[in-house]
């Protein structure tokens, strides 16, 4: 066996693998590389095993160097799973040497992998976030009666509301998201960065959006990987809150992927106790656990990067206090630099 970086006359091998291991996600597509290089430049490690000329194990990796922010190595930024996947366990280990022995090299601060799933790990690790996953029936009236019953109200609301779903562009997706990061205290990607992930995955990425005579004003980007659909982003104009919009949205999300067929619907990364938390647990989806590691290399401790933090907290108040068109302005120069 071998460990080379990916070359380009690889990448349709890459994905084929990608497709076919249980344990891959959206975001060890080649597609996701092409998107955070186009959208921030960031240096990228994707390394593979090969025995034989066939691969039997991949992990992505970016640098991220910034000298605000530090120097660190993720796999992957800009989403909630990534890490090293691999036919068997000794496999995964060498990748991860690897990855180490870059990160000794450049001397970053730490590598951190965002697995989707436990592993035996000899690395530091962190537990905290989650998904949380429906599982989805092909007639959807099944799975409506999961819905506990303010849920179900919340969404016949929504139905009496003047409110219609459509197809969306980024534009009115980005109008809402910007704003919604904005309140919420944190810098927002650049709109580059989700026209991007929508011409880089043309049938695998879908803008689902509701209007209230023709305003946007509930949105989101879907991602469809296997047999699951991938809530990646979604935002909404609190202005219409009583309408519920964010209700119809959801529910004609999972509606959509029962008729299509997909077997899952992945509500995204949350912590427990989080709002966005409270707002998918009543939707009768099983909690999963991330396992994210850390290799420390001149920090001692895992970074708190989370809302939770003190220094995130004094931050997110004094940027919800700045006018839209500063923090679309200075947002994404912070944000390309924060995983």
């Amino acid at each position: 066996m071998e460990i080379c970086e990916l070359e380009n006359k690889d990448e349709m091998e890459w994905d084929k693998y990608v497709l076919k291991h249980q344990g891959s996600t959206f975001y060890h597509l080649i597609g996701w590389k092409n998107v955070v290089e186009k959208s921030y430049g960031h240096k990228s490690y994707y390394l593979i095993v090969k025995d034989d000329n066939e691969i039997k194990g991949i992990f992505p990796i970016f640098l991220m160097d910034s000298f605000l922010f530090g120097k660190k190595l993720v796999s992957v930024p800009f989403s909630p799973y990534g890490g090293v996947v691999g036919d068997n366990s000794t496999i995964e280990e060498l990748l991860i040497e690897r990855g180490v022995d870059i990160t000794k090299k450049i001397n970053a601060d730490y590598m951190e992998l965002r697995n989707n799933t436990s592993r035996d790990s000899k690395l530091v690790t962190n537990t905290n976030y989650m998904t949380i996953i429906l599982k989805l029936d092909a007639d959807p009236d099944l799975v409506w009666k999961r819905f506990n019953n303010k849920l179900r109200n919340a969404v016949r609301k929504s139905l009496k509301s003047e409110l219609e779903m459509s197809n969306g562009i980024v534009e009115d997706f980005y109008d809402l998201y910007s704003k919604n990061m904005r309140d919420l205290g944190t810098p927002t990607h650049n709109e580059e960065f989700f026209n991007a992930i929508i011409s880089e995955f043309r049938d695998k990425a879908y803008i689902l959006t509701v209007r209230h005579n023709g305003k946007p004003v509930s949105a989101a980007i879907l991602l469809y990987f296997k047999n699951t659909v991938i809530s990646g982003w979604a935002a909404s104009d609190r202005k219409y809150k009583d309408l519920n919009p964010n209700n119809l949205l959801y529910w004609s999300a999972i509606k959509m992927a029962c008729e299509k067929g997909y077997k899952f619907f992945d509500f995204g990364r949350s912590i427990e106790g989080s709002g966005t938390y409270r707002f998918k647990k009543p939707w009768g989806a099983e909690e999963n656990h991330l396992q994210y590691e850390y290799y420390l290399n001149t920090i001692k401790h895992i970074p708190d990067t989370s809302q939770a933090n003190a220094n995130r907290k004094l931050f997110a108040r004094v940027w919800q206090t700045l006018p839209l068109s500063l923090t679309n302005t200075i947002g994404p120069k912070l944000r390309g630099n924060l995983p």
